[in-house]
């Protein structure tokens, strides 16, 4: 399992590092995503995160590796196999927030379409949204593969910037790495983000534009979670959690850990 991310190493000035990193699905969950168990497989340097299809020229020495092992290669002999051992591998997921997704996967911005179903985004009041179950029927209109792959193979074939700008705006998939792997399904393979989906954004809505608005916690019942909060002693490593959730508009400033 491959995710790419990027992260803040310097405090007080603007630095945006990228990590591809990869966990070993064999592995029991509980030792998984030990630190020890993780493997390194490339570093994006900074000062701006890579921009858009250039994130291939990172992904190209990973793909060869990946190559060579689902061709299989022989391990040397170990206390546990003394005469060596053949192993093979495969890349079976990619997790990561949808603007890295898009990237290492060759799909273009969320805001035009889902990955994974045949759902557009609308665009109202000069914003895209996927808001309006008039078109609900392409939700469950799953993406074609192949037709994914003969695209991002076209994007590739495009002779300049224009022309591969054109086919972007027309098929909304641009060529990655990965499809070199031949079992590789980039809509198949993508999971959707539940962090940044679910955690960050619906749950908090939830809370604030139903539970709240709609009066189902009503201003008792946000003082007596008041009463309640302040009992709580929070982790030396997490910080403060923003009072006066009973006045105002309640969880608003609330981050994901709080």
């Amino acid at each position: 399992m491959i995710n790419l991310d990027w992260f803040q190493p310097y405090e007080g000035t603007t630095y945006s590092t990228g990590v591809i990193y990869a966990a070993i699905c064999n592995l029991p969950r509980s030792i998984r995503f030990r630190r020890e168990n993780m493997l390194i497989l490339g570093l994006l340097l900074g000062p701006h995160e890579v921009n858009l299809h250039k994130i291939n020229h990172y992904l190209t020495p990973i793909v060869d590796e990946l190559e060579t092992f689902w061709a299989g290669i022989s391990l040397n002999r170990t206390f546990e196999f003394p005469e060596g051992r053949d192993i093979r591998a495969a890349l079976i997921l990619i997790s990561c927030d949808i603007p890295a997704a898009r990237k290492i996967c060759g799909h273009v911005s969320a805001l035009v379409s889902c990955h994974w179903s045949e759902k557009h985004a609308n665009y109202e009041n000069k914003k895209h949204n996927f808001a309006g179950m008039e078109d609900m029927n392409a939700w469950f209109v799953a993406r074609d593969s192949t037709e994914h792959r003969q695209n991002a193979l076209e994007w590739r074939r495009c002779s300049s910037d224009t022309s591969r700008k054109n086919h972007v705006k027309e098929t909304g998939v641009r060529w990655s790495e990965l499809l070199r792997l031949p079992y590789f399904d980039p809509i198949r393979f993508l999971i959707v983000d539940l962090m940044h989906c679910l955690f960050l954004g619906i749950a908090k809505w939830i809370v604030k534009r139903i539970w709240v608005d709609e009066g189902i916690l009503t201003p008792t019942v946000l003082n007596k979670i008041q009463e309640k909060m302040k009992e709580f002693h929070v982790p030396s490593d997490l910080g403060r959690i923003p009072g006066k959730i009973d006045c105002g508009e309640g969880f608003t400033n609330f981050t994901a850990d709080q």
